[in-house]
């Protein structure tokens, strides 16, 4: 941006558009958009124009002259859990204490790539709209490597929700199916990864989740179904 935007307070996040979240002709589904955490200097480093140099006196001059002119739109998508997206024990590598390594394998369903370029275009309107002089796509095409690769957060989806043992693994309750005393009570019962952030589904899900055991328990390891 041409002025300095930066605020220097609180975390970010204070502003959000809901608008894409659902309703986009073609899209099963959509997300939301919003100001991204208030990036620290070191952060900053990584952040430059294609082809800019990412050290030396050029670096230090860019990090100097645009540190406070910068705005970025981010948000989740909804995305569609795969059904080889799975987390599993490694058989071979343990930790130090001797526990078996944790090994993730699947890829992203490639409609949640089209959400994300449509995503994208709507973020690069909205900058060009406040003023934005340079804008830089972190996801310019959908072979982009950081489509592949993801945010890093809010994974969900493993253990499904489902009335069929087929094809879930619990039922709305988050009761395994064929275990009777076992229950999941976080982001992997999600069917689909929402295009908000999902700590209050997941929230809810546990009070829900809590509140049969409560209700149901029977005894000795024992709930009606």
């Amino acid at each position: 941006m041409a002025e300095e935007v930066y605020e220097d307070a609180g975390p970010g996040l204070s502003v959000a558009f809901c608008d894409f979240n659902h309703g986009n002709p073609g899209l099963c589904g959509g997300g939301m958009l919003a100001n991204d955490f208030t990036v620290m200097p070191y952060g900053f480093t990584r952040i430059r124009p294609d082809g800019a140099p990412g050290w030396g006196p050029e670096d230090k001059d860019f990090q100097r002259r645009y540190y406070k002119h910068m705005v970025r739109v981010v948000g989740p998508v909804q995305e569609i859990p795969v059904f080889d997206g799975l987390v599993m024990l490694d058989p071979k590598r343990k930790d130090y204490w001797g526990i078996p390594l944790i090994r993730s394998a699947g890829e992203k369903h490639p409609h949640d790539v089209e959400i994300g370029q449509f995503l994208s275009d709507k973020a690069e309107l909205l900058l060009k709209e406040i003023g934005a002089e340079k804008i830089k796509r972190l996801c310019p095409s959908p072979t982009s490597k950081r489509y592949a690769d993801g945010g890093g957060q809010h994974q969900a989806g493993t253990c499904r929700m489902g009335r069929d043992p087929k094809t879930s693994v619990t039922n709305s309750y988050g009761q395994v199916h064929e275990i009777d005393n076992l229950f999941i009570a976080d982001g992997s019962l999600h069917v689909t990864n929402g295009g908000f952030n999902p700590v209050l589904t997941i929230m809810a899900l546990s009070y829900r989740v809590g509140e049969y055991i409560v209700k149901e328990w029977r005894g000795g390891g024992r709930f009606r179904t």
